[in-house]
């Protein structure tokens, strides 16, 4: 079997010392997988089994334990590359709608410019007994620097597939990303809502010493059930087949939910903070902001009214200037909107 990504991940952050609980509380996953997923680690990385302070069974594994694994699976050499480039190239295709429409911009302006230039020089010709003709010259700003709209500033949440922040943190984008934001948005927020509600739910468990009650794990689930599902509290099952508890009725007649696995940690640190309730991030299609999505847009009017302008001076231009007729055998407005 080759070993679980989410599970070589929490080892690494529990510095390499971990029990079945540490890597279903930190992975958020099942308990039963949380084991199988370490014996197999172990096995395959050379991990040792030693016993906890507890008396239970600990994991410890070698700080290299990935290069070890890389040397031994090709596949996981290739996924370990193909990760790699593809954060590069999926940046470079972020950017390259950007760099696109920028270079529409200049190319049209030029052209504009280039064609106006020639048609003001032919009228000139014939102009020059009265005075000679006025060459026009538009002028085209594009800003005091151009340079910081490659800047790569674009921190990306611990997954790496999302595009925009977590749990709080504050995530700029370049603007170049920006127009792939304003054109296709970035992507659900909530895509990982199961995973941090399962890990929110087993820091719940681990903060009480391995034993709750209903009521503390019920702003976390979606769905409580009515009438006697709720008053039976049925939605706890989910919790106890996850992380393998059992009910027990406490001397008060009160039903206690023990999960005995993740009481035991090597992890002696404070407890976990975890937030009142699961709360969904709200979507916005761009997390581009204001003045970026505001910028974009004008540069898409920018390049469309160049496009028809050049398309116009070419159709009304004299027929006989040589520059107007060559533009005006492959030149059509609607290439740039394709």
């Amino acid at each position: 079997m080759t070993p679980e990504p989410k599970i070589m991940q929490a080892v690494e952050m529990l510095d390499y010392r971990v029990t079945a609980g540490d890597i279903a509380s930190q992975a958020g996953i099942d308990i039963k997988l949380a084991e199988q997923g370490l014996l197999v680690l172990a096995s395959e990385a050379g991990g040792h089994l030693q016993v906890s302070e507890t008396g239970d069974i600990a994991y410890l594994f070698p700080n290299n334990f990935r290069t070890i694994l890389q040397s031994k699976y090709f596949r996981l050499r290739l996924q370990e590359w193909w990760n790699r480039v593809w954060k590069v190239l999926f940046y470079l295709i972020r950017i390259s709608f950007g760099v696109v429409l920028i270079a529409s911009i200049v190319l049209l302006a030029v052209a504009i410019t280039i064609i106006l230039v020639a048609i003001s020089a032919s009228q000139g010709e014939g102009d020059r007994d009265e005075g000679g003709g006025m060459v026009f010259m538009p002028n085209f700003w594009f800003g005091p620097d151009i340079f910081w709209l490659f800047s790569p500033d674009y921190r990306r949440p611990h997954h790496g597939q999302r595009t925009r922040g977590r749990a709080g943190e504050e995530h700029r984008m370049n603007f170049l990303e920006a127009i792939f934001s304003f054109l296709f948005g970035d992507g659900n927020p909530n895509a990982d809502l199961d995973e941090r509600r399962w890990r929110s739910i087993a820091a719940v468990i681990r903060n009480n010493g391995g034993a709750i009650v209903a009521e503390q794990v019920a702003p976390y689930l979606d769905d409580l059930g009515s009438g006697y599902h709720q008053e039976y509290e049925e939605y706890m099952l989910p919790v106890l087949t996850r992380f393998n508890g059992r009910p027990e009725v406490s001397p008060e007649g009160q039903i206690v939910y023990h999960f005995p696995e993740l009481q035991v940690t090597t992890n002696r640190s404070q407890p976990t903070s975890v937030p009142a309730y699961l709360k969904e991030m709200r979507w916005r299609f761009s997390e581009a902001s204001t003045g970026q999505l505001t910028l974009a847009a004008g540069l898409g009017v920018l390049n469309l009214g160049l496009a028809l302008t050049l398309g116009f001076i070419i159709g009304t231009a004299p027929s006989s200037n040589k520059l107007v007729a060559g533009w005006s055998r492959w030149w059509h407005p609607s290439i740039l909107l394709c």
